[in-house]
């Protein structure tokens, strides 16, 4: 994990530290103690559907406004403690194949975005409401290059998006751009599946980066990353799994993200966040940033 990831991961868990009690994850490799979240892979994309907000365009569009969709599928890299710590887990399996486990998030949210600016060029990104579930598989088929296998296994986790903290963004004339936005969101955990946690998990934090690479690019700007070549049940394409095309503007694409997330079982209300969050989603950023990535 990036030391940036290490620090906003840290940042996020620091509300657990005052906890009476302890959370417990049961798992393959045995009985977890003081669990706190999840470090998900640096490697996984994020689908951005239907933003049709663009820099650069003739005409005053001040306070223009967009809802866009955004999905997020993604593995484990690490168990979490609630100190931010990673727990020794041999049989966790990062990546498709192999044998043992792997634990898999779903996510889908909605984002609004509005012209700051006449021509677009600055927005702001407010991150709306969504949903999120947590699977523990025995089956290790996750995989990132088509986007299959992370709806499966046992449902351990789910639960809502409840918003976020609006930030302001410049944005490049052609989407995606490059670069690396940030965000942050809150959210609420609804159901708990004692089998695997206990006690109830009430919030949620998570933190990310998410960045985009040139087009036709195999690395993004944020480590090795390869563009998926489907998306299974994007809506997408033929039989709905593709994915965007490539080149020109692009109402629909893809990114890369990189995502933590921890839990809070002592809180009665949504937990607020103060992170990165793969909620914003990397318009296309300005030249500066581009020159940066």
């Amino acid at each position: 994990m990036k030391a940036t990831k290490k620090f906003l991961s840290g940042l996020s868990l620091l509300a657990l530290l005052g906890s009476a009690n302890a959370a417990t994850f049961n798992t393959p490799d045995g009985v977890l103690n003081n669990f706190g979240g999840f470090d998900w892979t640096s490697s996984a994309s994020v689908l951005v559907k239907g933003y049709d907000i663009r820099a650069s365009q003739p005409g005053n569009f001040a306070g223009k406004q967009d809802i866009i969709d955004v999905y997020y599928n993604s593995f484990a890299n690490a168990v979490l403690d609630a100190n931010g710590g990673t727990f020794t887990t041999a049989g966790l399996v990062k990546g498709t194949g192999g044998a043992g486990y792997e634990i898999t998030v779903k996510a889908h949210f909605q984002e609004v975005v509005t012209c700051l600016v006449a021509d677009c060029s600055f927005v702001s990104i407010t991150p709306l409401t969504g949903t999120w579930d947590i699977y523990l598989d025995t089956t290790a088929d996750a995989n990132l290059l088509n986007q299959s296998g992370f709806g499966d296994g046992v449902n351990i986790l789910s639960g809502t998006f409840t918003g976020g903290q609006t930030v302001a963004t410049n944005q490049a004339a052609v989407n995606p751009g490059t670069g690396t936005t940030l965000a942050s969101v809150q959210g609420n955990t609804g159901s708990t599946n004692n089998a695997y946690i206990n006690p109830n998990l009430n919030g949620t934090t998570v933190s990310s980066t998410l960045s985009f690479g040139p087009k036709n690019a195999t690395n993004g700007p944020n480590g090795t990353w390869v563009q998926p070549t489907s998306w299974q049940g994007s809506g997408i394409g033929g039989g709905g799994n593709g994915v965007p095309a490539i080149g020109g503007n692009q109402a629909d694409f893809v990114g890369q993200a990189d995502a933590s997330q921890s839990f809070f079982f002592s809180v009665p209300e949504p937990t607020s966040l103060a992170l990165t969050g793969f909620a914003l989603l990397g318009l296309g950023l300005s030249a500066r940033r581009r020159k940066q990535a």
